[in-house]
C-alpha cells in the first residue's frame, strides 16, 4: 500500500499499469483523527491522500476528496463504486463520512460498500503468519478489537468485534490467545501496550505506528468483489456502534465537532 505523507497526494495516472476496464473506486475513511481518501481502479491505487482531521472532519474530508480525484485525473462522475470505513471509531467522523458517501451515491447512482475499520486495519498486514489483532482506542479506558487470519490476503474473522479493558484481553479473546503469538496494530495497541503485553503469548509483535490508522486504499481493496448495498440499504446505513457515543449532538445540529469521540 502507498505510504503518502499527511495532506499529500500520489497519482499513478489512469495508464499506470491498471486496467481501464476495472471499476473506478472512491474510498473514504474518517474513523480516526487522521483520515484518508483513495481513488483506485481494480487493485491499483491511482491516488491516496492522508489528512489531519483533529480539528474537524467536516472541514477536511471534502477538500481531500476533491484533491484526490484531481490527483487521479478523475471526476466524481467517473466513480463506479463507493467504499467507506463504517466503524467503529470517531462518532462524528463516521457520521460525516457516511453522510458524504450517501450524498455521492444519490448524485452519482454509484453503489456503496461499507467496510469495518478493524478489518481494514488487519488487511494492511496481508499474508501474516500470525493472527492479526487490531485494537482501536475507544476512550473511557477501553479498546475495540477483533482477531483475523490474514494468511490468504483478505482477512478471515477468528474472533468477532468486542469491547474490553486493555488488561482484560485474555477474558475477551478466550482460547484464541492460547494458540500462540499474535500481531497487534491500531491506536488501542499503541496507547495501552504496557497494560496489554502481560496477557499476550510469548513472541507476540506490536506493529509500528504506521499501521495504527485505517487506510482508504485498503478499504477499497476489500470492497472489490463484495456485494454492494441496495439503494434502500444505503439510505439506512449507519455507523457501526458498540456503545452510545461519548458526546451526543442536539437534534438538527450540524456535524462540525472534532473527531475525538468514539462509537
Amino acid at each position: 500500500m502507498s505510504s503518502n505523507e499527511t495532506c499529500s497526494g500520489r497519482s499513478a495516472g489512469p495508464a499506470a499499469g491498471v486496467s481501464g476496464g476495472e471499476p473506478l473506486i472512491l474510498a473514504l475513511d474518517a474513523s480516526h483523527e487522521r483520515g484518508s481518501v483513495a481513488v483506485c481502479r481494480g487493485a491499483g491505487v491511482l491516488a491516496e491522500i492522508l489528512f489531519d482531521a483533529s480539528d474537524t472532519h467536516s472541514a477536511t474530508l471534502l477538500p481531500a476528496v476533491d484533491a484526490c480525484l484531481a490527483s487521479a485525473k478523475a471526476a466524481l462522475g467517473d466513480v463506479s463504486l463507493l467504499a467507506v470505513v463504517s466503524g467503529p471509531g470517531s462518532f462524528t467522523g463516521l457520521r460525516i463520512a457516511l453522510a458524504t458517501v450517501k450524498a455521492f451515491a444519490a448524485a452519482r447512482g454509484a453503489p456503496v460498500v461499507p467496510v469495518s475499520s478493524l478489518e481494514t486495519l488487519a488487511a494492511a498486514l496481508p499474508c501474516a503468519s500470525l493472527p492479526v489483532l487490531p485494537l482501536i482506542d475507544a476512550r473511557r479506558g477501553e479498546v475495540y478489537g477483533a482477531m483475523y487470519d490474514t494468511g490468504a490476503f483478505a482477512p478471515r474473522e477468528i474472533v468477532p468485534l468486542f469491547a474490553a479493558r486493555p488488561g482484560g484481553l485474555r477474558e475477551a479473546l478466550g482460547a484464541a490467545l492460547d494458540s500462540g503469538p499474535v500481531i497487534l496494530c491500531g491506536t488501542g495497541a499503541l496507547r495501552y501496550r504496557g497494560e496489554i503485553e502481560p496477557s499476550l503469548p510469548a513472541g507476540s509483535v506490536f506493529a509500528p505506528e504506521r499501521w495504527s490508522i485505517p487506510s482508504a486504499s485498503v478499504c477499497a481493496f476489500l470492497a472489490r468483489g463484495r456485494r454492494p448495498l441496495a439503494p434502500e440499504e444505503t439510505a439506512a446505513l449507519e455507523p457501526l456502534y458498540l456503545r452510545p457515543p461519548d458526546a451526543r449532538l442536539p437534534a438538527g445540529a450540524p456535524l462540525a465537532e472534532g473527531g475525538g469521540d468514539r462509537a
